[in-house]
């Protein structure tokens, strides 16, 4: 074990805006877990390379996992309501998808050869997705939503890139933009701030989200050198603030008006149902970047569209060039394949009455602790955002009240329910009608102790 102060304070280690009894009794629960992450930052700055992972005091160490469950290294067991951040479509070991995994590693766990499970699933993939005419694999959602922006460039000779105030896209250093930074003023847009120190200067443009004025004005000014829209049908980072039909509608003919593509998102939509986001609305974008669940909990992701625009990725001179140590691995493949054979319309149909079900038990509870709440949230995905006006923008979510919440999840937490720091959760295959009831029962808990 790495040396580290034996008696370090608490007051060293918590800042946190959740109060002082809750803080202890996590500290007392958690022991094991706040000694290894005093370990790791000696080695690790912040304690986890995960961004997403690293919340106040510390995060919890697991130990195992099985289903619907997540145990910590202390013994704490909790029902798992972020899923790898929405990636896992059925919990933890699922067992197709453990059976698939293991006979691939029996031959090997990377062969660096063309494999036939490759071109097997991209069609089951367009089977589910029709826009994706044709398609390439990714080992992240943000290598996939990066190459679609270099198609989009490459298909129409321009640079600029549009998105939209607090919609998460990968770190890719042209969309690592405007995701928390301060809310644009309405029906305006503007150059891309970004997200991080260290990005070279980007041209990308920032509209805001499900604001029509805007999206003009952004066409208005920049029409001409725009490449692609790339949108998100719900901003996974910001409440799941979901797409509007005449924003989008907007966005679509703003865009085919003016030359440029419209590449959707859909990383995280695919939960939304078997057909993603488009499919429930009837949308057909140009381009389409996909991840997270079609991995089936391992590393992969997609990108793909009309066949015209994705034949720059063909020919013995490709103007687009894409290679990756681990692209496509069959490993990685035959996780996905399997994952998403046993995510059908039925089980789609299944989850999302589930997640209802929980979505309005949120909304019942809150109300009786006269607490103002709004959930958002399509298909398996949910999120709380204490605030007493609709979340439907960027700036109502920039509003809400997000010290309240952080006390919220340290409450859910100390009951043995896990959620995002941001309010959003997702549920999985795994999940029943019981552990929904034990959610609805730590939050009624959670929202009594907020309210002592």
């Amino acid at each position: 074990m790495l040396n580290t102060p034996a008696a370090r304070k608490e007051k060293d280690i918590v800042t946190t805006t959740a109060t002082t009894p809750s803080i202890s009794k996590y500290l007392a629960r958690t022991g094991r877990s706040r000694d290894l992450f005093e370990e790791a930052s000696l080695v690790i700055p912040g304690g986890v390379s995960r961004a997403t992972l690293a919340y106040q005091p510390y995060p919890f160490y697991a130990a195992a996992a099985a289903g619907a469950i997540v145990t910590d290294v202390d013994g704490n067991s909790y029902v798992d309501l972020i899923n790898n951040y929405t990636s896992l479509p059925h919990g933890h070991g699922h067992g197709p998808t453990t059976v698939a995994v293991t006979a691939e590693l029996a031959t090997s766990s990377a062969i660096g050869t063309a494999h036939p499970r490759e071109a097997e699933y991209a069609a089951e993939l367009r089977e589910r997705i029709p826009a994706l005419e044709r398609l390439h694999f990714t080992t992240t959602g943000s290598e996939a939503v990066g190459f679609a922006a270099r198609v989009a460039r490459a298909n129409t000779d321009r640079i600029r890139i549009l998105k939209f105030e607090g919609g998460f896209h990968g770190s890719h250093s042209e969309l690592y933009q405007d995701i928390g930074q301060p809310p644009l003023p309405s029906r305006t847009s503007a150059h891309a701030r970004p997200e991080s120190a260290g990005m070279e200067p980007a041209h990308t443009i920032t509209a805001v989200y499900n604001d029509i004025a805007s999206v003009r004005d952004a066409f208005a000014r920049w029409g001409t050198e725009i490449a692609a829209v790339i949108v998100e049908p719900f901003l996974g980072n910001s409440s799941l603030v979901t797409a509007q039909r005449d924003f989008l509608d907007v966005v679509f003919e703003s865009a085919h008006r003016s030359g440029a593509l419209v590449v959707f998102d859909e990383v995280q939509a695919l939960r939304a149902g078997y057909h993603g986001a488009q499919g429930l609305w009837g949308y057909r974008p140009d381009l389409v970047a996909i991840g997270k669940i079609i991995g089936g909990g391992y590393p992969l992701g997609a990108f793909g569209g009309r066949a015209d625009l994705m034949s720059v990725l063909a020919g013995d001179g490709p103007r687009v060039l894409q290679t990756g140590t681990f692209t496509a691995s069959p490993v990685f493949v035959a996780a996905g394949q399997a994952a998403m054979r046993s995510l059908g319309q039925a089980e789609y149909a299944a989850i999302e009455t589930r997640t209802e079900r929980l979505r309005q038990a949120i909304r019942d509870e809150f109300a009786s602790a006269r607490i103002p709440v709004h959930v958002n949230g399509i298909g398996s995905m949910f999120n709380i955002a204490i605030s007493s006006e609709p979340v439907t923008s960027y700036q109502a979510h920039r509003r809400a009240n997000t010290a309240l919440l952080s006390e919220l999840r340290l409450e859910l937490l100390l009951r043995g329910v896990l959620v995002m720091p941001r309010g959003t959760g997702c549920l999985s295959t795994a999940v029943t009608d019981d552990h929904v009831d034990l959610v609805v029962d730590a939050l009624r808990g959670g929202l009594a102790a907020l309210t002592r």
